[in-house]
């Protein structure tokens, strides 16, 4: 049987940032994600460290295709691996330069630093995969589910292994604070929608997984727990988030150290520079883009 590990990505030199996870089928080495392009050379590197080729990829299955997740795949396309993703998503990996456009907008030269752009993929290496579709790898197969919310574009993945179902779940069940159970969330402009992340979040949670895996990051043994956390948690928060928009007195400066300020409290009882570091000024802004954007979706007749 078939078992996986994980690899960190030690994303801007910090731990429990972002992961890929790594299989051993009898098809070849599958990826459950592949990271952002900044940080290719350190998963050929971990790759290396299990004994695996890089260029032995077989496939990878994406959750969705910001540059955190996705933005890497376009390498082991070229070299042969096969990218599964959703639908919405199949398009932008193919010709990735409306989105890196969008995101040079956003980041600037930044962009090189943080992310990366996202790497083409050879067209006929990208296959559109639909919500329950179950891909085979011979003794190891995931099956796709269609979790919109974080992005239109989501799919967590299911797969069974020793008798233990496990999910990955790409952002769906939030980011987490290493070492902790505090739940960090990305409200990423264009697409966030709180209605159906929380509609998500309950149908990762009727599955009844035994395991979750989290991309932002590591195990999670109680499911029904940190999912429990995470719905209440974005419930709260993206109400507070709401309300710093709709305040006509506040300026973006004065709602950004509002919205600091409140994250530190939600987390008083963690290391505050801790805190800051996952909870930083890229994140709180990206925040306040995704809900101004979706309020002004939703007033749209």
């Amino acid at each position: 049987m078939s078992d996986y590990e994980t690899i960190d990505l030690a994303y801007h030199g910090l731990d429990e940032a972002d992961a890929v996870f790594l299989f051993r089928t009898d098809r070849g080495p599958v990826l459950v994600e592949s990271g952002p392009a900044v940080t290719l050379e350190t998963l050929r590197t971990g790759l290396r460290s299990h004994g695996v080729d890089p260029t032995d990829i077989h496939a990878i299955l994406l959750t969705h295709i910001h540059l955190d997740h996705a933005g890497a795949a376009g390498w082991f396309a070229d070299h042969g691996a096969e990218v599964h993703v959703h639908p919405f998503g199949a398009r932008h990996l193919s010709d990735p330069s409306r989105l890196n456009a969008s995101a040079r907008r956003i980041y600037g030269d930044e962009l090189d630093v943080i992310f990366g752009e996202l790497l083409r993929c050879p067209t006929n290496k990208v296959h559109a995969v639909e919500d329950g579709d179950r891909l085979d790898f011979g003794d190891v197969a995931f099956t796709a589910i269609e979790t919109p919310g974080h992005a239109r574009h989501h799919h967590a993945w299911s797969t069974e292994l020793d008798g233990e179902r496990i999910c990955f779940t790409g952002d769906v069940a939030a980011m987490r604070l290493p070492g902790t159970d505090f739940p960090l969330f990305p409200l990423a402009p264009p697409e966030f929608e709180l209605e159906p992340w929380l509609a998500s979040i309950a149908r990762i949670a009727a599955l009844d997984f035994d395991r979750l895996e989290l991309t932002h990051f590591g195990r999670v043994d109680e499911p029904a727990a940190h999912l429990e956390i995470v719905r209440d948690r974005l419930v709260r928060e993206t109400d507070f988030v709401r309300g710093l928009l709709e305040a006509d007195d506040l300026d973006d400066d004065a709602r950004m150290g509002a919205y600091r300020d409140w994250i530190g409290r939600e987390g008083e009882h963690l290391d505050p520079e801790h805190l800051r570091t996952f909870a930083n000024r890229n994140l709180l802004a990206m925040n306040l883009g995704g809900v101004r954007r979706h309020l002004q979706t939703r007033q749209t007749p």
